[in-house]
């Protein structure tokens, strides 16, 4: 192996080292109250390490959750290529993406929680549209997966809806994603958040977007699947 090799594979391993240890502390205190001195401790690196891989804390955060997506994408959305998953109508598909969503919310809360803070801190520092290209990239590398659960339904009869794919798609993605962001961050504030259990209005909310988009159809879902 050559010595440009080696240096790479240096420059690799510590930039991965830096961005687990500004994800763990970022899901745990939140993005603004976290420090380049305290990822850097964290990583067991100099501040001037840190800075020579990320030019600015906000790329460092932009580079966390970039890998933070292409990791949870790649935990779940494995079975939506499986053969079961390809044999279903495009209503029992979108059933199956859904039911990921609530995987998600379950077992994904630190994940849910790192959304939330870095849209409050894309806002609260004007990062524009340019720099976020990569990590809206990241998200969107999942959006074949629900365009064509909604195409075939359309084709197959078991989904009904007026709008445009990429209307249904945008629309509903950020209710749920909103949904599941809120309630992993807020919790239950009032005693009256307590009356539904958190995980179950996720799964409600699921459903009535399946109903709604299953039309004049929603009478036979059942066989829909």
């Amino acid at each position: 192996m050559g010595e440009s090799q080696i240096r790479k594979q240096q420059m690799e391993q510590r930039t991965q080292q830096i961005l687990h240890a500004a994800l763990e502390l970022f899901c745990e205190r939140g993005i603004e109250d976290t420090s380049v001195e305290e990822i850097a401790k964290a990583a067991d690196v100099g501040p001037a390490t840190v800075y020579r891989y990320f030019e600015t804390k906000a790329e460092l955060a932009i580079s966390a959750g970039i890998a933070y997506w292409q990791k949870v994408s790649d935990k779940y959305v494995g079975v939506l290529s499986e053969e079961n998953y390809q044999r279903k109508r495009g209503y029992g598909q979108l059933q199956c993406i859904f039911r990921i969503f609530e995987d998600l919310f379950r077992e994904e809360c630190p994940f849910l929680k790192f959304l939330q803070e870095f849209d409050i801190f894309v806002r609260k520092y004007q990062i524009s549209k340019e720099r976020l290209a990569e990590y809206e990239e990241g998200i969107l590398n999942l959006k074949s997966y629900v365009t064509d659960a909604l195409e075939k339904g359309l084709a197959d009869g078991s989904l009904d809806f007026p709008y445009t794919v990429d209307e249904v798609y945008f629309s509903v993605m950020h209710m749920l994603l909103s949904l599941m962001q809120k309630l992993s961050y807020n919790g239950s504030i009032l005693l009256s958040d307590e009356r539904v259990a958190l995980a179950l209005q996720i799964k409600i909310a699921g459903d009535l977007i399946l109903r709604g988009l299953g039309g004049l159809h929603s009478e036979n879902l059942e066989g829909m699947v």
